[in-house]
């Protein structure tokens, strides 16, 4: 493999993920415990109040070695 931007061929090839995760807010627990503090159902809503939602992608990056330069792999 080339660089396209030097023309080396001291180039590697790196796997690269990228990780997504969404919290709730402060807002949020609060509205949550509230609810179950009120409905007295706080066995059944815990699961709710600690899920967290995660994302993961992973790609191929190829980095050269010379000038530094990445560009993604197919």
């Amino acid at each position: 493999m080339i660089c396209v931007r030097c023309g080396s061929g001291n180039v590697h090839l790196q796997a690269v993920t990228t990780v997504k995760s969404r919290h709730r807010g402060c807002f949020g627990w609060l509205l949550w415990i509230l609810l179950a503090v009120i409905t007295i159902g706080l066995i059944l809503i815990i699961p709710l109040i600690t899920n967290t939602k995660v994302k993961s992608k992973t790609h191929t990056e190829a980095i050269c070695q010379n000038c530094g330069y990445r560009w993604r792999v197919s």
